[in-house]
C-alpha cells in the first residue's frame, strides 16, 4: 500500500491503491516474494515524476511506508523549504534527507563559493538588463526589467542575464541529472526566444554529459551538491556562450520526467541509465 495526502478525492486515492496493489503483485512474481523497495517521505510520487520510472524499470517498490527488504530511503518533498516531519520509523542517513532549502538565493551563495562565481546581482546598484525571478523552485515567472530598481519586489530574485543561446541562435537549458556523485543524463531543452523563462520547449534532445562538460566542472558541480545536502535531483543548468561559463540555476530534487517532447527511444536509454545509477548508488551507500 501507500498513503496518498487527504486533499486526494477518497475514489481517487482507493483507485491509486487497488492500482499499487495490483502493481506490488506484479513485482512480487518477478522477484519470487517480496520485491525490494524505495520507500520515500512525505510525499507519493507521481507516476510522471522520474524516480517513479526508475523504480518500474528496477522491478523495485516505491512506496512511502515501512518495508521490511529496502532498497534505498529517500526524502520525497515537493517543496522549496522542507519542514515535514519525519516519522518515527524513519531512518538516519536517508537521501536528500539534509536537503531543506533549494530557493535560487541559497544555491546562488553555495554557486559563488564552490565555482568562485554566481548569478545573483544587488538590483539597487546594478545597471541595465537584468532578470527579476521568483526565489521559489519551479516558479517559471522570469522577466527582464532594468536596473537600478530602488524597491526591489519582495520574494524575488535579481540575476544578471546569461546567453544561453545554442549556434543556431535558440536558447538552450541543459538539464542534468544528479545521483551521488554520478550524472547518468543530460537533456537539452531548445526554447523559443519569447518563452525563454518558461518551461515551455519547442524540441529536447538526449546529450553527452562528456561533450558538454568538463571533468573540473563536474567536480565543481558534485561540491555543490554536497554543499546543499543533495543526494538525488535534476539540474538546470545554463551555459553562457560568450564567457563559457556554466551557472547552475536551479536544483529540483523532485523531478518529473524524462522531459516532454523527448523521442520514446531516447527517454527509455535515459530511465534505463537513470536506474542502472540509482541501483548502484544504493548499494555502494549501503
Amino acid at each position: 500500500m501507500i498513503d496518498y495526502p487527504s486533499s486526494v478525492p477518497r475514489v481517487e486515492r482507493w483507485g491509486k491503491r487497488v492500482r499499487h496493489a495490483m502493481q506490488w503483485l506484479g513485482l512480487a512474481l518477478r522477484a519470487g516474494g517480496v520485491p525490494p523497495a524505495v520507500v520515500v517521505h512525505p510525499d507519493a510520487p507521481s507516476r510522471r515524476t522520474a524516480l517513479y520510472k526508475m523504480c518500474r524499470a528496477l522491478g523495485v517498490e516505491l512506496t512511502n511506508r515501512p518495508r521490511r527488504r529496502v532498497m534505498l530511503t529517500m526524502r520525497f518533498e515537493d517543496a522549496t523549504e522542507k519542514a515535514a516531519q519525519r516519522p518515527a520509523w524513519w531512518p538516519s542517513g536517508a537521501w536528500n534527507d539534509r536537503c531543506d532549502d533549494i530557493r535560487k538565493s541559497t544555491l546562488d551563495r553555495a554557486h559563488a563559493q564552490v565555482f568562485g562565481y554566481g548569478v545573483a546581482v544587488d538590483p539597487r546598484a546594478h545597471t541595465g538588463r537584468m532578470l527579476e525571478k521568483g526565489d521559489g523552485n519551479a516558479v517559471h515567472d522570469g522577466r527582464e526589467v532594468v536596473g537600478p530598481v530602488d524597491a526591489p519586489a519582495q520574494g524575488k530574485v535579481y540575476q544578471i542575464i546569461v546567453n544561453n543561446r545554442s549556434a543556431d541562435g535558440r536558447a538552450v537549458d541543459l538539464r542534468l541529472v544528479f545521483i551521488r556523485g554520478q550524472f547518468p543524463a543530460v537533456y537539452l531543452k531548445y526554447k523559443p526566444e519569447d518563452a525563454r523563462y518558461t518551461n515551455l520547449t519547442t524540441s529536447v534532445e538526449l546529450g553527452s554529459v562528456e561533450a558538454l562538460f568538463t571533468p573540473s566542472e563536474l567536480a565543481s558541480v558534485r561540491a555543490l551538491m554536497a554543499a546543499l545536502h543533495v543526494d538525488y535531483a535534476e539540474l538546470d543548468v545554463l551555459r553562457d556562450a560568450d564567457s563559457g561559463r556554466m551557472y547552475v540555476v536551479d536544483v529540483n530534487p523532485t523531478p518529473w520526467g524524462p522531459p516532454a517532447g523527448l523521442p520514446a527511444a531516447a527517454s527509455s536509454e535515459a530511465v534505463s541509465a537513470m536506474a542502472a545509477a540509482l541501483q548502484s548508488a544504493a548499494v555502494s551507500s549501503r
